[in-house]
């Protein structure tokens, strides 16, 4: 067992906030020296990825719980996962994914490993394509094994559950395509599909381009407390990752919609 293997730095999850950092620092087009994770499937990794890259897919870290309901992974188990992968929180780290055709995969990675206390994530602008783009040489196969130690440490801010949305003070953003927002949603919630975000090139727009577009058509200032949320957390998690960036309060709904449903919460159609 992973568990019985890799030694966490404590018996239980520390509860911590992790600081976001500027735009800058989390949106990235260059890898330096940081621990690389591709957030793709295991096919699309073994076909082609970053030299010495780790694969760990937005599922991996989200999933079923015992309800059947898609949550967060068990945090011990998840941090456990992350050191069989060789990440550990001793280095940064850049996580790519497959743009706007992977549903948000790499910003769902991103919002797991801060919420699992990773403190210094990043996100590789424009992804794979991008990377391929710029002339970069691939390699194929599986990730070669490596461990590390990946010190848990929680920020529960991040995360929350079907009560903090019914009593949230701020706005409920649902970031799935219209046709799904028009046929239920979160009472009060605000639409904005998460896509909007990504520039023709299918890098994600300026922050100057994005804070205007937040406050325009969904009402959201510097300081508004925001919660995302979408089918089952996945394209929530990319939200979470842009807002995040840019220095927002932010939650995610991991569950969204799915979870709301099952759990009773009311249900708004336009």
């Amino acid at each position: 067992m992973i568990l019985s293997l890799l030694a966490l730095s404590a018996c239980g999850p520390v509860v911590r906030g992790v600081s976001p950092a500027a735009w800058d620092a989390v949106v990235v087009d260059t890898l330096g020296d940081a621990q690389v994770v591709d957030a793709r499937s295991a096919a699309a990794f073994e076909a082609g990825h970053v030299p010495g890259a780790r694969q760990v897919h937005a599922s991996d870290l989200t999933g079923p719980d015992d309800d059947g309901l898609w949550g967060a992974v068990d945090p011990e188990i998840g941090a456990a996962l992350l050191a069989a992968h060789g990440i550990g929180t001793d280095r940064p780290v850049v996580v790519y994914g497959s743009g706007p055709g992977g549903s948000g995969d790499d910003g769902n990675v991103y919002w797991a490993l801060r919420w699992l206390g990773h403190p210094d994530v990043r996100v590789y602008d424009g992804g794979w394509l991008a990377w391929v783009a710029r002339g970069e040489d691939p390699e194929s196969g599986p990730a070669q094994a490596a461990t590390a130690t990946f010190d848990l440490d929680l920020d529960d801010a991040v995360l929350v559950g079907t009560d903090d949305v019914e009593s949230w003070d701020g706005v409920v953003l649902d970031v799935r395509s219209r046709e799904e927002f028009d046929a239920g949603h979160v009472p009060g919630a605000v639409w904005l599909e998460w896509t909007r975000v990504f520039d023709a090139d299918e890098t994600l727009r300026p922050p100057d381009e994005l804070r205007a577009m937040l406050a325009d058509e969904a009402g959201i200032g510097p300081d508004t407390p925001v919660v995302t949320y979408c089918q089952a957390g996945i394209r929530a998690g990319h939200s979470f990752m842009v807002l995040d960036a840019l220095g927002q309060p932010v939650a995610n709904y991991v569950g969204s919609w799915a979870r709301w449903t099952a759990e009773g919460g009311a249900i708004e159609v336009d």
